[in-house]
């Protein structure tokens, strides 16, 4: 069965882009994906979100963003928007940020939701972060 596969019947599968948020920055489409992970031995929630055009990006939640948004969210289209970072909430050299986001009351039918991963909490190391 599998010598009769020919590469036309195969699709190439791309990882999500991985953003980082800066002011004026923004994130459009439906949430596919909410998992657990480790960030340098933190544990942290990524996301993932299919954009009406493009590869999918996925991003590491900040406090408000956790805050903002929910597991019961998958499946439903949002709007993040990186308004900038509040100059009064500071950690180190890191300042946090704040985000408009908005997101669609209901869920969207035929969302590409991802499957849920064996790996309950993957490691995000070093080298998935390109800075």
């Amino acid at each position: 069965m599998a010598d009769q596969v020919v590469d036309q019947d195969m699709e190439t599968r791309e990882l999500p882009k991985f953003i980082q948020f800066n002011e004026g920055d923004f994130v459009e489409g439906i949430i596919i994906g909410i998992e657990s992970c480790l960030v340098k031995g933190k544990k942290c929630t990524r996301y993932t979100v299919h954009p009406k055009e493009g590869l999918d990006v996925s991003f590491i939640g900040t406090n408000q963003l956790d805050r903002k948004l929910r597991v019961n969210d998958l499946g439903h289209f949002a709007k993040i928007y990186c308004k900038g970072e509040d100059p009064n909430v500071q950690k180190g050299d890191n300042r946090m940020k704040l985000f408009d986001v908005k997101v669609s009351k209901h869920v969207i039918e035929g969302a590409p939701l991802l499957p849920v991963q064996n790996q309950v909490n993957p490691e995000i190391t070093e080298e998935d972060i390109p800075f």
